[in-house]
């Protein structure tokens, strides 16, 4: 029954990542609005200043790109790999030929490629993929048994599982999750981009468990001999100014990212 499930989860992501294709980031603008891109920048430029010039960067659920060409761009060796054909080739149309002597992608399976290459790399971004994972403990296990010491691991955009803090609080915070909602709905509809959002049920599969908690993921980095750098939780809205009011208004979050290393 888990080994059926696990496929299901599997084929359920090539399946809807195929359909977002081209057009996955316009469906999501939490990870393209002013203030994720300052929270991405913030992150990459706090990384990019311990690795090496030559240093080699394997994203892990690299989509078309999000992550993956900003490393690209700061003069990184960096391989991608992903569920989905489809988002492979939308991000290889989208590297230069100036620098596609240091772009590497391969379509696969997170679990399957790490049993095969991990050793080369100095950093390894798993890029708002755990939650899509039937057993993301298992693969984050099986990631840093593999690494070399002094290999930084980069855990970004992650669903936030907490308990609800203050009743007052969570009520502005759904209200104004309600008024981005709608105005995302609204945008998406004027531009005529289909939600898709029947199909996320088995793709965003730790979703349905309200998201991951970033202690356990603390956990097993400790348990498997990593550091914790940085834990940062925060609040992505669709729309900037959204979440700009979550984080420094109401001072709710949603989302994390985890920066370790391996001892």
């Amino acid at each position: 029954m888990t080994t059926l499930l696990k496929e299901k989860v599997l084929e359920e992501n090539r399946r809807v990542h195929a359909l977002e294709n081209q057009l996955y980031l316009s469906r999501h603008p939490e990870q393209t609005n002013f203030f994720q891109n300052y929270i991405a920048e913030k992150n990459l430029d706090k990384i990019c200043c311990d690795l090496d010039a030559n240093a080699k960067v394997l994203d892990l659920g690299c989509g078309t790109g999000y992550l993956f060409l900003r490393f690209l761009r700061r003069g990184f060796d960096v391989t991608g790999l992903d569920l989905s054909s489809e988002m492979i080739q939308v991000l290889k149309d989208s590297v230069s030929e100036s620098e596609k002597n240091r772009a590497h992608l391969a379509v696969g399976d997170v679990e399957e490629f790490l049993e095969r290459n991990q050793k080369e790399f100095n950093l390894v971004v798993f890029s708002a993929v755990l939650h899509h994972l039937f057993d993301y403990e298992m693969v984050l296990k099986k990631a840093c048994k593999g690494l070399k010491a002094g290999t930084k691991i980069m855990i970004f955009f992650e669903p936030l599982k907490q308990s609800v803090a203050s009743s007052i609080s969570y009520a502005l915070h759904r209200g104004l999750s309600w008024l981005d909602e709608k105005s995302y709905r609204l945008e998406m509809r004027v531009r005529n981009i289909p939600l898709l959002e029947d199909e996320y049920h088995h793709s965003d599969y730790q979703r349905q468990f309200g998201g991951i908690d970033p202690r356990g993921i603390e956990k097993v980095l400790k348990e498997e001999n990593c550091s914790i750098l940085n834990t940062e939780k925060y609040c992505a809205r669709r729309f900037g100014i959204n979440a700009w009011l979550a984080n420094r208004i109401l001072r709710t979050q949603n989302t994390f990212n985890i920066l370790a290393v391996r001892n």
